[in-house]
């Protein structure tokens, strides 16, 4: 009888475990880790939020101005993907004419990133 037997027997459960675990790190993680924005998008998001939506919504999503306050959002980052897109009758535009698909995901991820100044 050879020793190897038991070797492989043990080191292919290894294996196996740690392909049934491929890709849960990402999919386990929070929704807040997910909304995060690099410092390149957020230099992006920065610029799309001064030019489409800092006369509402000051100071980057900060602070309340003719629209609410961003920051601290409970809508969800589809919620807000959606809302810019088709925006609010009577409240708010749609950005969808004048944004991609890519800027407003985008703005989407920037907003639900904002934390609010307590």
């Amino acid at each position: 009888m050879s020793l190897r037997a038991p070797v492989r027997f043990l080191i292919v459960p290894a294996v196996l475990l740690n392909i049934g675990t491929a890709g849960s790190a990402e999919d386990s993680q929070p929704a807040e880790a997910k909304a995060s924005v690099d410092d390149a998008q957020r230099t992006e998001a920065k610029q799309i939020f001064g030019a489409q939506c800092g006369f509402c919504h000051g100071d980057y999503g900060m602070a309340a101005a003719k629209g609410p306050q961003l920051a601290g959002t409970e809508m969800t980052e589809r919620e807000v993907e959606q809302r810019i897109r088709n925006g609010k009758p009577g409240f708010m535009p749609s950005f969808r004419k004048s944004l991609s698909d890519d800027q407003i995901a985008l703005m989407a991820r920037y907003i639900k990133a904002l934390k609010p100044n307590d």
